[in-house]
């Protein structure tokens, strides 16, 4: 679970962490910091912003 950013903490409205869309695919572009289950996960789910600041637009990410 990769929620808390530096400057940010768990405040999921104020995270800056982004989501880009590039073809059928999403590039991850942010820093994340105190993960759960870090170097030993097989799978993270990532929060990023795929659309405006605030609470609303924040998707999560399945990443291997």
């Amino acid at each position: 679970y990769c929620l808390t950013e530096p400057g940010a903490g768990s405040d999921a409205a104020a995270l800056s962490t982004k989501a880009v869309r590039d073809g059928d695919d999403y590039v991850l572009n942010g820093v994340k910091q105190f993960i759960s289950g870090a170097g030993t996960s097989e799978v993270y789910v990532v929060m990023a912003r795929t659309g405006d600041t605030g609470p609303r637009g924040i998707s999560a990410f399945i990443v291997p």
